[in-house]
């Protein structure tokens, strides 16, 4: 299921993915279910529209085996014992982030904030 360079999706085939509504941010939930399905992983409904699952409602239902989860590298909740993180191999999602703002700016504070959406450690 995992090699060395991580999770292939395809080898997720077959487990239930744990996500979030549509509702929530429907591109995004689009573009994920998208890739998924394209790597034969059926999609049912995780979350009714408008609610959401709670990280330890998720962490509870991949415990048992049969359902998966996305959640970033360093994520900050505490995994179960029998629940591991790994990453996808060749990261078949990215979630792309655009700023724009006027050429003539001379506002610091927009130059940082792009400086820490390209900054992958999560700081």
């Amino acid at each position: 299921m995992s090699g060395p360079e991580g999770v292939r999706l395809d080898s997720l085939a077959g487990l239930h993915w744990v996500g979030f509504p549509r509702s929530g941010s429907p591109v995004w939930y689009d573009e994920v279910t998208a890739v998924l399905r394209g790597h034969g992983i059926d999609i049912e409904a995780s979350a009714v529209g408008g609610q959401t699952l709670l990280a330890e409602v998720k962490l509870a239902a991949v415990s048992d085996g049969t359902a998966f989860a996305l959640a970033p590298p360093h994520w900050f909740h505490p995994l179960p014992e029998n629940v591991v993180w790994q990453p996808l191999a060749g990261s078949p999602l990215v979630r792309r982030t655009w700023a724009v703002w006027q050429a003539r700016s001379h506002r610091q504070d927009l130059g940082h904030f792009v400086v820490a959406l390209g900054d992958d450690t999560g700081g």
